[in-house]
This record gives C-alpha cells, sequence and structure tokens, in this order.
C-alpha cells in the first residue's frame, strides 16, 4: 500500500474562498428574500384590488338599484310636457319636487354628489276610504305595514319622532305629502286616516297646502294608493379620518359604503335632440335649471386609491351607466 503523500492531501478551503463563498449566499439570499418581498406585495395589492373589485360591484348593484327606481310613482309619470303631474305639498321644496337633484363639484377632482326620490312600491297601501273632498284625509287600513310604520313613528316623542314624505296617487294624479297625525276615532273599524293639515310640524317638515290635486278616497273614480318616499343622496364624506362614499336615506344617518373612495363623478344623459327617443344624445354636468324630464341615463365614476403598496398610492377608477326606467318623455 502506498501512502499519500503530502502534496495529495485533501486541503481545507482558504479564507478567501470562504469568504467568496460567503458573498455568493449573501447575494442569492437577497435575491430569494427581495422576489419573496416583490411576491408579498404584489400578493397584498392583488388582494386589496380583489376587496375593491368586490366593493364595487356592491356599491354598482346599489347605485343600480336606487337609479332604477328613480321617479318611481306609482302608476303615475312623474313628468309630462314640461311639468309634473305629482303635486309637492313638503314646504319649503317649491311647486315641483325633482326626482334628481345634483350638486356639481365644479372640477374633474371635485366630488359631486347627487339625491335620488322615488316611491317604495313595498310600502304601498290602497286608499280604502275618506278623501271625498280635497283637504279631507285619506284612509287606509290598519292591518297594513304603512299603517304600523306610521303609528310607530308617532308613538315617539316629538325629538325622536323621523321625518315622513308620503306619495298617493292614482293614474292621474299624484300629491307628495307630510302625515301630521293618525285619526282612528272617527273612521269605520279597521281603518285609520291620514291627517295632512297645512303648518303642523312633523320632525321639521310640514304641508305648505292641505289640498291634494284628486279626491283619493273615491274608489268608484280610480284605485289609489301610499307610499314611503325614499330620498337617497350619495356623496363623499370623511368619518374618522377615512375618506369614502357615503348614502343619506330618507333623513336618517350617513353610512359609509365604501372606505377610500375619493372622488364620485356624476354626469347626466340628455335627450334634447329634435325627437325624442328616450336615448341620451350626450352626457354633462349639472347646471342649475336641468329639467329632469331631459334626464334619461346617469353615468357615475368612482375613484379608488389604495396605499397599501411601499407606500405609494394606487388608484383605479370604476365608471358604469344606467339607464332612468320611470322619467317621462315630453311627446
Amino acid at each position: 500500500m502506498r501512502l499519500m503523500t503530502p502534496s495529495r492531501q485533501c486541503r481545507g478551503l482558504t479564507l478567501v474562498e470562504l469568504m467568496i463563498a460567503l458573498l455568493l449566499a449573501l447575494i442569492l439570499m437577497s435575491g430569494a428574500v427581495s422576489i419573496f418581498m416583490g411576491s408579498k406585495e404584489t400578493f397584498r395589492l392583488e388582494e386589496d384590488l380583489s376587496r375593491v373589485q368586490e366593493n364595487y360591484r356592491y356599491i354598482a348593484d346599489r347605485l343600480t338599484k336606487d337609479l332604477s327606481l328613480v321617479g318611481h310613482s306609482g302608476c303615475v309619470l312623474p313628468y309630462r310636457d314640461n311639468s309634473s303631474t305629482v303635486d309637492n305639498r313638503v314646504a319649503g321644496s317649491g311647486s315641483v319636487r325633482d326626482v334628481i337633484s345634483g350638486s356639481e363639484g365644479g372640477t374633474a377632482t371635485t366630488p359631486d354628489s347627487i339625491t335620488l326620490s322615488y316611491a317604495l312600491t313595498a310600502t304601498g297601501a290602497d286608499v280604502v276610504g275618506g278623501g271625498a273632498d280635497l283637504d279631507s284625509p285619506i284612509n287606509i287600513s290598519t292591518s297594513t305595514y304603512l299603517y304600523n310604520a306610521l303609528a310607530d313613528n308617532f308613538a315617539k316623542s316629538d325629538s325622536d319622532r323621523v321625518p315622513v314624505t308620503l306619495m298617493v296617487g292614482n293614474c292621474d294624479h299624484g300629491d307628495l305629502f307630510v302625515v301630521t297625525g293618525l285619526d282612528t276615532a272617527t273612521t269605520p273599524s279597521g281603518e285609520a286616516a291620514l291627517l295632512h293639515q297645512a303648518g303642523v310640524s312633523v320632525a321639521g317638515l310640514s304641508n305648505d297646502d292641505p289640498l291634494f290635486s284628486a279626491a283619493y278616497g273615491d274608489i268608484e273614480l280610480s284605485v289609489s294608493k301610499v307610499f314611503y318616499v325614499e330620498d337617497v343622496t350619495y356623496e363623499i364624506c370623511t368619518t374618522g379620518g377615512v375618506t369614502g362614499l357615503c348614502v343619506t336615506r330618507a333623513g336618517g344617518n350617513r353610512e359609509m359604503l365604501m372606505p377610500d373612495v375619493t372622488n364620485l363623478q356624476v354626469k347626466y344623459g340628455i335627450d334634447a335632440g329634435g325627437f325624442e327617443d328616450g336615448n341620451a344624445d350626450r352626457y354633462i354636468d349639472w347646471v342649475a335649471g336641468l329639467r329632469n324630464a331631459d334626464i334619461t341615463s346617469i353615468k357615475v365614476t368612482l375613484t379608488v386609491v389604495l396605499n397599501q403598496v411601499a407606500g405609494n398610492d394606487v388608484e383605479k377608477v370604476y365608471s358604469f351607466t344606467v339607464k332612468l326606467r320611470n322619467m317621462g318623455l315630453d311627446v
């Protein structure tokens, strides 16, 4: 057996070789960490965008529902021949109540707001009596949702009551009014009279005219219904340091629907051509004097800002258009 000479013995790494190996390992580790951190940021961005997409779909569905109902007034069109067939008795709101009211921010980066109004079909109750004269109360059944909701409201103290606007109408006439009280003492059993006196305030609302445009209690002429009227305002607001899209319904508390929404832009589709066919000829900002009867669709644009990625803001813009189904044509 031959003995291994010293020149053939295994030698360890030199200091220079060890430092080179450590440097290569450090470079590889840095690359791996960089890839991991990049993947983590990408995952966070995709997760945030997924959350925003989900919230946006919810907001779009909710806004679409409200916009599809705007102007609903039973079977009477809210607008015909340049004027409203729904007379407004609510004090301080003008002679004609717009079902769409906008507020223009003035620039593309200053948020708009929009207020919508429509009758809630699910709350409808038949007029079952009364109303033989234009200034007399109309009667509804005490077994209806509408009566129970009104009774609960009037059972509260004056400071706790909420303002309630109702619409009574048939297919020829409609009137917006404030219920100023309920009367079951002088009505047939199972019926309640909805009072609508002028000058009587309920939670800050009152009627400036006690006369209706029709005798809605005369069921031989036409069937009449009473509905709750929903007022909905969409706007950008800041709550607790968070900016987002907010909604206020029927004078209730403002609710933030989606945080991180920094801009709301609303465009109004106008059918103002020589032949009005219900389709938008152009989209414009809200301006004073814009007639509801000319608005056929609404375009909504939302700007969402995410500041989750390495301290840099990521901006996403979403837009959708809704056709208005309940607006009358000037034909």
